[in-house]
């Protein structure tokens, strides 16, 4: 299990500054611009600490002010569960007088302060964070805003929940369970478990369908032993985190000689970026795209070319798209991300070194 980092800056390079330093120590990270992204995020989902510039704007479009950043961090500290939460302000070249390093550091909570451009020795970005999660006390990743609001009440028994998908995390009740492509083996299973059948219900496979769908080289053992793994650590994390009492094998993933593998059916599946709480269907014909799919693909010349190129050369990564197109990095992800969903892509390989290609 990871930490994970709500990131608080409107510099689209910092923030990719940002995510390469943190993926470089295995950290993940949500990135935000703005006040009101950052309120819905917090609102949302659970971090283990924030990484937050102070000078921003309230909106997107608004004008950044270092008062913004302030408030914004007083904000956080009156937020339930968030109270200890480890706080690292990140500023910029002459805004770092030692009045205002004073300021955050003792009058509105942060935990230390760290200058931009990031220095690459000595008083590191990757220090601060480090020393700020000791200082916190914070040894487990991914500590929830839930804990001190929970934590002397009775468990309550799992009966539903929704379980959101999102490049960078899988959360069940609002709990980070998951990350993204760098948790491996059990990412690649729930991405395949998520699916439903033309009649509604959850796909199924048996251990060695499902270790070739994931590519596990040691087969339905290597797979039964992620699964067994994944089902203590989120029956371990629901209870910490949101006082959930979860049976292993019955509320998250069902197993048996009949049915195989599957999502228990007291789960509801959805996209991070899809409103609606509707399971998604998985298509299984991903050489005959255009014809199954060209309401939505006809739309996204970015998708349409992706799969072109899929056809001709195999393999396939996420910085042709970027570079073809000139588009963000998340705008490349979240392509690749929704062709993914409907089962016409997978992802093969360690995250760092891996590609893209047309789902089997």
């Amino acid at each position: 299990m990871n930490f994970d980092a709500l990131v608080v800056d409107d510099s689209p390079a910092v923030l990719e500054d940002v995510q390469d330093r943190l993926e470089s120590i295995g950290h993940t990270c949500e990135c935000v611009s703005s006040i009101q992204h950052a309120r819905d995020r917090l609102g949302k989902n659970s971090y283990s600490y924030i990484l937050l510039d102070l000078e921003i704007p309230v909106r997107y479009g608004r004008p950044p002010r270092i008062q913004n950043g302030q408030n914004l961090l007083r904000e956080v500290r009156r937020i339930k569960g968030y109270e200890d939460i480890p706080i690292v302000v990140m500023t910029s070249h002459g805004h770092d007088g030692s009045d205002l390093a004073v300021e955050v550091l003792r009058c509105n909570g942060a935990l230390d302060y760290v200058r931009k451009p990031f220095a690459n020795n000595g008083h590191t970005l990757e220090k601060a964070i480090q020393d700020a999660l000791a200082a916190s006390g914070r040894s487990n990743p991914g500590a929830s805003k839930w804990s001190s609001a929970v934590k002397d009440k009775q468990p309550q028994v799992f009966e539903t929940g929704e379980l959101v998908f999102s490049d960078t995390r899988v959360e069940l009740c609002q709990v980070k369970i998951c990350g993204g492509a760098e948790s491996g083996m059990i990412r690649n299973i729930l991405d395949e478990l998520r699916h439903t059948n033309r009649h509604g219900r959850f796909v199924r496979y048996d251990g060695s369908e499902l270790a070739e769908l994931v590519g596990c080289d040691r087969g339905q053992n290597g797979v039964a032993e992620a699964v067994r793994d994944f089902r203590s650590t989120v029956c371990e994390i629901m209870l910490e985190e949101a006082n959930i009492k979860m049976d292993r094998l019955r509320d998250i993933i069902l197993n048996d000689r009949r049915y195989g593998y599957r999502l228990s059916s007291k789960i509801k599946v959805r996209n991070a970026d899809d409103p609606a709480n509707v399971p998604e269907s998985k298509i299984h014909d991903p050489l005959n795209v255009q014809a199954k799919d060209d309401n939505v693909l006809e739309n996204n010349e970015r998708q349409q070319w992706a799969i072109e190129q899929m056809r001709t050369n195999g393999e396939f990564r996420k910085a042709a798209i970027i570079k073809q197109f000139k588009c963000a990095i998340k705008t490349a992800e979240r392509d690749l991300r929704d062709l993914r969903s409907r089962g016409l892509i997978e992802f093969v390989g360690p995250a760092k070194t891996g590609h893209w290609r047309l789902a089997i």
